[in-house]
């Protein structure tokens, strides 16, 4: 039976609705062609195919929300380049074990983390308590202290996400997952936006550097401590945790006037901003580039480690692509070191993607590329109403979910062809098995193919530890820092998104059905009466 796939509205293709679409080359399977094309009015017909009976058998069920996203993905991949990559038969299916199996999928966890990892689900749904949780917090330090506060903190929800409050109790989490083909993504949550208060004598932006260099020692930390574990290591960074984030707006503004798309491409980015900002800003400027660069110097000096550069405020992106693609066109040019991220609920981040792929190629280095949906839609949205602008948001969930999923497939290809390397940071299933499966339309090896995937620690372990399991480059995404920095961190990723603390249906279901699996298992009663049916059986024919 061939793959239904939810007709397109022409908003919803976006670019593809302009763009001249390529003759798919011979051999291409018809099952295959009539899943790649969106059902659009006349669209459906450039390519009128009807799958015959044998070809059909090939294929197996699958889901139509699984074929609309592989879909996409595949369309990216063929309107990105002019062939069209054969698909295995039933391509549009793979499952690994464990996605859908509480057993795979929890097999690494004991009974008592399971039992942790549900309470605290079923905490974070509650989404009166995660919206105001600051307001609580600080009222509870009134009232019992903050010791008390901060003690129940680090035993329940920082126990749960966070995997130490330095680098030397990361061992015991870093260690664990390596047990189960996982790599850590070692990530210092220190404030970002924010800087520590000017004492009486300095002024807000010499706190500003200050804290800036105090922050500079825990990435360049982690970057030794992944350098010196096995395997293939990432570190995370945020560039407003190196720099002034007044300094960084300007620059933003600047880039932004010029071109939102290709306003960052520059051939001497320093140079380009003397004409623009103050000595002084551009002093400011100097030190977060140089803070930046020693990360990536003593990442590219390890030759196993890879700087994962965060995403932020739209208002401050374009400063952070500027010095991403800087630090690319430097460092990645034998091995992808550093990797930026695109947020595709931002309505031009498939642009932006589509204008570095293009860069990456016309200079000779290799762009290296997380994808991820974002994390800061309510205040992007709120700002933008505020000061009267358009926002940068994706109108609704769907065109979010349409542009991951072409952002994948194009990037996706990009490595098979060019050799690029990305991470699919997603909690979905839906868009991690899709890519999955594109991956082995294109025939790309799980361990070498330059795909990496990725979720935070504590979520969506469903997904991680099964890719792991079945050799795919797994990884967690691994806070760390002092409990009360840690905490506010992912308090403030949890009201961005509260769907990403709260909605964990299906985790919290499969984790209660594992729970009463053991339970099952291990009570004496229940196994007595589970068996006398089989017994009776046996019994009666004997």
């Amino acid at each position: 039976m061939a793959m239904q796939v939810a007709a397109r509205t022409p908003k919803q293709l976006g670019c593809f609705g302009t763009r001249a679409w390529p003759r798919p080359s011979g051999g291409v399977s018809a099952v295959y062609t009539a899943a790649l094309l969106p059902q659009v009015g006349s669209a459906s017909l450039l390519f009128p195919v009807s799958p015959s009976p044998s070809e059909s058998a090939k294929t197996q069920p699958c889901t139509s929300e699984q074929a609309r996203l592989l879909q996409d993905m595949r369309l990216a991949a063929v309107l990105a380049h002019a062939s069209v990559p054969q698909p295995h038969p039933a391509s549009a299916c793979i499952k690994l074990q464990g996605f859908d199996d509480p057993q795979v999928a929890f097999s690494a966890k004991s009974t008592g983390q399971l039992l942790q990892s549900l309470a605290v689900f079923r905490t974070c749904s509650v989404k009166p308590l995660v919206q105001n949780a600051d307001v609580l917090l600080a009222a509870a330090k009134k009232v019992v202290g903050p010791t008390v506060v901060t003690s129940v903190v680090r035993h329940t929800f920082f126990k749960h996400f966070c995997g130490g409050e330095c680098e030397h109790t990361l061992k015991p989490t870093a260690d664990m997952l390596r047990q189960h083909g996982i790599r850590p993504i070692l990530n210092y949550a220190a404030e970002d936006d924010v800087s520590d208060a000017p004492t009486a004598v300095e002024s807000a932006d010499a706190a500003a550097e200050r804290a800036s260099d105090c922050n500079l020692r825990p990435f360049l930390k982690s970057v030794e401590d992944a350098g010196n574990r096995e395997g293939k290591g990432f570190v995370q960074a945020k560039v407003t945790c190196l720099g002034n984030c007044d300094m960084m707006k300007q620059v933003s503004a600047h880039f932004t006037s010029v071109s939102r798309i290709t306003g960052h491409h520059v051939e001497d980015l320093r140079a380009c901003l003397a004409a623009v900002l103050t000595p002084h800003h551009l002093h400011l400027f100097d030190n977060m580039v140089h803070r930046m660069e020693s990360i990536a110097e003593a990442a590219a000096s390890k030759g196993n480690v890879r700087l994962l550069i965060d995403a932020e405020h739209s208002y401050m992106q374009p400063a952070i692509d500027a010095v991403a693609i800087h630090l690319q066109a430097k460092y990645n040019k034998q091995t992808p070191v550093v990797f930026n991220t695109y947020q595709c609920y931002l309505k031009d981040s498939h642009q932006r993607l589509e204008a570095d792929i293009h860069l990456a190629k016309q200079k000779g280095f290799l762009l290296a590329a997380k994808v991820v949906r974002g994390a800061y839609m309510h205040l992007e949205r709120d700002r933008a109403a505020e000061m009267g602008y358009p926002s940068p948001i994706q109108d609704s969930l769907e065109d979010t979910h349409f542009n991951y999923n072409r952002c994948i497939g194009e990037m996706m290809r990009s490595c098979k062809d060019d050799k690029f390397e990305m991470m699919v940071a997603s909690h979905n299933q839906a868009s991690v098995e899709a890519a999955v499966a594109l991956m082995h339309d294109l025939d790309m090896h799980p361990t070498n193919s330059g795909v990496h995937f990725g979720q935070l620690l504590g979520m969506a372990d469903h997904l991680t530890y099964t890719l792991g399991g079945n050799g795919y480059q797994a990884y967690k995404a691994v806070p760390y820092g002092p409990v009360e920095e840690t905490i506010a961190y992912l308090l403030r990723r949890a009201k961005e998104n509260s769907d990403m603390l709260g909605g964990v249906g299906k985790e919290t279901a499969m984790l209660r059905s594992e729970l009463w699996r053991r339970m099952k298992c291990n009570n004496p009663i229940t196994q007595f009466f589970s068996k006398q049916p089989a017994e009776a059986m046996l019994a009666g024919t004997a």
